[in-house]
């Protein structure tokens, strides 16, 4: 495991712009990450480090103190989590190349099953509608959470609609976390109602980091290795969700389409995943039989989607049929906010009549 110690240096050759490739170099050849970066230029170019790496690293080293940066990921509510410490997402380790850390705001938690939810920058009024159906059915049905990558499109619509259905969601970004390198910019307070709600924005790319056009094709990795599998709802032939898609399947996990309009340039790529293989959704339904999860209970559901306290109250006792004048004594409520909740619940399909002027909580 990462040291406390070896984490800083680790945090400091990152800041350097070192990416994978080098820490990997370093890793397999030097194997201290405090000693790579103790070590001068030419001999970090002897273990395989890049000439131009190799001076970046070498070049900072008085004027860059990693305890100083340690303190500064603190001052920011960042957390570094390394591959091997045991907050580290388990779902990670088993794709290829993980990232050797995480740079996390919020909560990333692991308790739950997660869906990744990509598609085009470029979303039709179409894909956004289908989008958002999707995800309110799963949040009505079943408890798990949406991973995207904060994008324009498909991904806003994504994270935006799990939060209104209360659902965790994580954002993925090819970019630093912090505001100054945040990227899309226009996403930050998105991002920002992501972590207040109980979700997480994360990143291998430290603070500072720019959005490198590089660096997204190695995100998606990052959101098909959080999920049990991949659903793409609008893809073009070229698209990076289709990246995604890719990796999903080198890891070994599903990969969801919905299909698209007949003549939109916008399904084409979603057409070829169907063609290739991929499962075929049209409802959440599918996504749950596919996946194998777990479907709520009456009162999981009442816990998300009701507010009114009397109206819990109302559907706690209905485990039997109960009248009015019985839901009365145990409830200690009035005449008329009974009916008012008994009719507000059936609406929402809580409850169902059961003659005699009996009421049951749907099983």
């Amino acid at each position: 495991m990462l040291s406390a110690r070896n984490k800083k240096f680790l945090h400091a050759i990152l800041l350097t712009g070192a990416e994978y490739d080098t820490v990997q170099k370093i890793l397999e050849t030097i194997g201290s990450l405090e000693s790579a970066w103790r070590a001068t230029a030419s001999e970090l170019e002897s273990a395989g480090v890049g000439r131009e790496r190799a001076e970046a690293i070498a070049g900072v080293q008085k004027s860059l103190d990693p305890d100083d940066e340690m303190r500064k990921l603190v001052g920011q509510m960042i957390a570094l989590v390394a591959r091997d410490d045991p907050e580290f997402p388990k779902e990670l380790l088993e794709i290829p190349s993980p990232p050797f850390t995480l740079y996390i705001k919020g909560r990333l938690t692991t308790r739950k099953p997660r869906l990744a939810v990509v598609g085009t920058r470029k979303a039709t009024i179409y894909g956004k509608q289908a989008c958002e159906k999707i995800i309110h059915d799963l949040a009505d049905k079943t408890d798990l959470e949406i991973v995207s990558g904060l994008a324009q499109g498909i991904d806003t619509e994504a994270h935006r609609h799990a939060l209104k259905n209360n659902l965790k969601t994580i954002g993925v970004l090819g970019s630093g976390i912090d505001r100054q390198s945040f990227f899309p910019y226009e996403n930050w307070n998105l991002a920002e109602e992501i972590i207040r709600k109980g979700g997480a924005v994360i990143s291998e790319y430290p603070p500072g980091t720019p959005a490198l056009k590089h660096h997204f094709p190695a995100r998606n990795r990052i959101i098909s290795g959080l999920a049990l599998a991949t659903l793409v709802v609008e893809a073009p032939e070229k698209s990076g969700a289709l990246i995604t898609a890719n990796f999903a399947l080198e890891q070994g996990r599903d990969v969801l389409a919905i299909p698209g309009q007949m003549f939109s340039l916008n399904a084409l790529g979603v057409h070829r995943l169907i063609q290739s293989g991929a499962k075929l959704v049209t409802s959440a339904d599918d996504i749950i039989d596919e996946l194998g999860l777990e479907r709520k209970s009456i009162s999981q559901k009442a816990e998300t989607l009701l507010t009114d306290q009397k109206e819990k109250i109302i559907l706690s006792i209905l485990a039997e049929p109960q009248s009015v004048d019985d839901i009365k004594l145990k409830a200690g409520l009035t005449t008329p906010e009974i009916v008012s909740c008994l009719t507000l619940l059936e609406l929402k399909g809580f409850i169902r009549p059961m003659g005699q002027n009996k009421f049951q909580r749907v099983s």
